[in-house]
């Protein structure tokens, strides 16, 4: 570890200390509705598994972005402690993601890659993995490199489209956009950097965990047709713009539905103001919210330490198109939309 993360550490540690406990939530959540009549075939559910991690399906075509279940207390995350995923805590919380055909992965963090190899191993074993060129070299030791696709040569900017990546089904696609990390406390970033070679062992304490490339993704469900049913955005990091945002693209299909990350959104310049301004979608989805140091999965979840609930949805609403509207998930909610992307409530 090097001085500038030692600092960003005890940094850290002084500030969360300070801050104390976390927040209870003051904003509205969305918890299960049960519906009296059945689900139009056409709805795209999309249940939040806790920080960055969500299942999306749609037609029976099911995808999603790194869960994170394993929640080490923070003093327990950093360069000198072992950290492992919490197998029993996995496999009692994990839905079924037997029919997963892609695992998105935003950034090469302990806390979206530590449960990322067993989950693939014993729960998604049809899942391929898309990342960063680190996280591929990150996770090599774990799983078959069949299975394991870096996105850095394929990846979009804010000027320029990508390249389009089919799951096996050919009936869903994603685009990785070049995005960003926004510093975690006081300009600061913990966790940075590249593995620029493969692997030979996973890593075995939180600071291994490299940040990588950061990306968000583009989300295309696909009609047999071809023809593009429901667009999203994932993001798992709040970013700096202009990275993070979608460049044009040549079919102008609007985004339906986009994820968003309020967490350490007050460390960058006009977040979230600047991917709703370049979405437009018609929800927001507000992920990455709670505070999973040491949280209890089957309890009352609290707000990330340091994170100004308010503040975030008061920016996030000044700026969302007319008739849009947000959605802050509780912990393991499914939420369902229609075809334009409006929740069906």
């Amino acid at each position: 570890m090097n001085f500038r993360q030692t600092l960003a550490l005890l940094t850290a540690s002084i500030a969360i200390s300070l801050s104390g406990c976390s927040s209870q939530l003051v904003l509205p959540a969305y918890k299960d509705i049960s519906s009296k009549t059945e689900l139009p075939e056409d709805t795209l559910s999309i249940q939040y598994l806790g920080v960055g991690g969500h299942i999306l399906s749609y037609k029976g075509t099911q995808i999603m972005t790194a869960p994170s279940l394993t929640n080490p207390h923070f003093m327990f995350s950093g360069p000198f402690f072992p950290l492992s995923a919490d197998e029993d805590e996995i496999d009692q919380y994990l839905p079924d993601v037997s029919n997963v055909e892609m695992l998105l992965v935003g950034h090469g963090h302990y806390d979206h890659m530590l449960d990322v190899p067993y989950v693939m191993q014993k729960h998604a074993k049809k899942a391929h993995i898309y990342g960063s060129d680190t996280v591929a070299r990150m996770i090599k030791p774990a799983i078959d490199n069949s299975r394991i696709h870096a996105m850095n040569d394929l990846m979009a900017d804010s000027e320029n489209p990508g390249e389009w990546v089919y799951g096996m089904s050919g009936k869903v696609r994603i685009m990785a956009i070049k995005s960003d990390h926004a510093p975690h406390i006081m300009g600061m970033k913990l966790i940075f950097g590249e593995v620029e070679e493969d692997l030979e062992e996973i890593p075995w304490h939180g600071f291994g965990w490299k940040e990588g490339q950061t990306l968000a993704y583009v989300i295309d469900f696909l009609e047999e047709d071809k023809s593009i049913a429901h667009r999203i955005f994932y993001q798992d990091a709040a970013s700096q713009q202009p990275l993070g945002l979608v460049p044009q693209m040549s079919d102008n299909k609007a985004f339906d539905v986009a994820i968003l990350c309020p967490a350490s959104f007050d460390q960058v310049d006009d977040y979230p103001e600047s991917i709703v301004k370049n979405t437009q979608a018609n929800s927001y989805i507000l992920g990455h919210w709670e505070d999973f140091f040491a949280n209890d999965l089957g309890g009352e979840q609290r707000v990330l330490r340091l994170l100004d609930q308010e503040e975030f949805v008061e920016r996030l609403e000044a700026v969302m198109p007319e008739n849009s509207e947000w959605v802050l998930p509780s912990l393991f909610s499914t939420m369902n939309f229609d075809p334009s992307g409006k929740l069906i409530k």
